[in-house]
């Protein structure tokens, strides 16, 4: 039978999509390879959310043209920009994110496809495992490439998501990954919501850990208490990813983002107030078209206001087919000097938030080992390596040392 080799960029969406492509593969017969030499076909399954990742891509795509086999492209360049991947490979066969259930049928020259929900599909099961709830998003960020990409909000099937969740559980996945392009709006179209989804899964009867992802402000906000109460199960991490983007009211407005720092701010306040232990992450955009000093120091009063966990920065990077294409640039020395300079504060908060953490005990689980150490997260999702221990071990582990990544420490018990 053909052996498949594939690559997976971006986001935790795609990590799911890929590991629903890869059980499909696997129960077809197909075998799934680890290098390039031994494969037959090549999956390059694609992220663009911005230009350098957009152009290590096409670096990928040349390269697997140079083998002369088989090609086909899934992720979001191959729904956003179908035209670009046949300008490069002109023999590589597209697979956009809303067909990935047809990737046996494509390799096997079939037509005729139809979305389907990402639910009860084969799936390859790994102690972690990223489980796409919707498709699409309900904003219109104007400078989001990934709404092209991913489409207007479609929400799975709440009984259909708990069915998968119980059979990877069964199959030994430790830790459920609920991932969307903003997972806070899970169920508006389909008259359900996120902690619904939350509650019913925290509900089977193991014991495992469910990792919530990214959550747009304005549909976290629209369902905070109902989300506040469903975190309260052991089984959910206590970690909040909500992007901020920027602290000025002009440049949120430029991105139509919706909301102000102060609506932001309430919804980061309440969830620290429940849970004193938790991983707040954010993402800011520096640079934005028209960003004045003013805009910039905004968010880096906010940064040290909020004292982010984790925070991802990003020097803006203008994505073809969206509003802010068209917006006037700043210079790109502007941009990489707004961007040391939020990270060298961004890394010195994280890290001082982390010295807090040693000396106390956390319960934790155990996911990979790397370079000698085992891995773990905490139940308020901190990173925490030790010298010890196994995969899929639940364990108490007092903090020793701290990074500005992660914590280090010696299990207890």
């Amino acid at each position: 039978m053909m052996k498949v080799y594939m690559e997976v960029y971006g986001c935790a969406a795609n990590q799911g999509d890929a590991s629903i492509m890869q059980g499909i593969l696997m129960e077809k017969g197909y075998e799934m390879v680890e290098n390039i030499e031994e494969a037959d076909l090549l999956i390059l399954t694609t992220c663009i959310v911005i230009d350098t990742t957009q152009q290590r891509m096409i670096s990928r795509l040349k390269k697997f043209k140079e083998t002369g086999k088989e090609i086909i492209v899934a992720g979001c360049m191959a729904s956003a920009l179908p035209d670009l991947i046949k300008k490069i490979d002109g023999n590589a066969k597209i697979l956009p994110p809303r067909y990935i259930h047809h990737i046996a049928d494509i390799i096997e020259g079939k037509n005729g496809f139809f979305e389907k929900a990402k639910v009860n599909l084969p799936r390859k099961i790994d102690i972690k495992l990223n489980m796409p709830i919707a498709e699409g998003c309900l904003y219109n960020c104007s400078y989001c490439i990934t709404k092209n990409a991913r489409g207007k909000l479609k929400s799975f099937s709440l009984r259909g998501l708990v069915e998968d969740a119980k059979n990877a559980i069964k199959k030994g996945c430790k830790e459920i990954r609920l991932t969307a392009q903003d997972t806070a709006g899970y169920g508006i179209d389909i008259k359900e919501s996120l902690p619904h989804l939350i509650n019913e899964i925290a509900s089977i009867d193991e014991n495992f850990r469910i990792r919530i992802g990214m959550m747009h402000p304005l549909s976290a906000y629209r369902i905070l208490d109902d989300l506040i109460e469903s975190y309260k199960n052991s089984k959910v991490y206590k970690f909040l990813h909500l992007p901020l983007q920027s602290a000025s009211g002009n440049v949120l407005k430029a991105m139509r983002r919706g909301y102000d720092f102060d609506l932001f701010k309430s919804i980061v306040n309440e969830f620290r107030k429940n849970f004193r232990n938790s991983t707040f992450a954010t993402d800011f955009i520096v640079a934005f078209p028209n960003e004045s000093d003013d805009d910039f120091q905004q968010s880096m009063e906010a940064l040290k206001e909020l004292k982010p966990d984790i925070t991802n920065i990003t020097r803006f990077s203008p994505r073809p087919n969206t509003p802010a294409w068209k917006m006037k640039r700043l210079p790109t020395q502007i941009a990489k000097q707004r961007s040391r300079r939020m990270t060298k504060i961004a890394m010195e908060i994280s890290y001082n938030n982390n010295k807090k953490l040693v000396g106390k005990m956390y319960p934790a689980l155990l996911l990979e080992k790397r370079n000698g150490w085992t891995i773990g997260k905490t139940d308020g999702y901190h990173s925490i390596f030790t010298r010890n221990g196994n995969i899929g071990e639940f364990v108490k582990i007092k903090a020793t040392d701290a990074k500005p990544t992660h914590i280090e420490g010696v299990i207890i018990q």
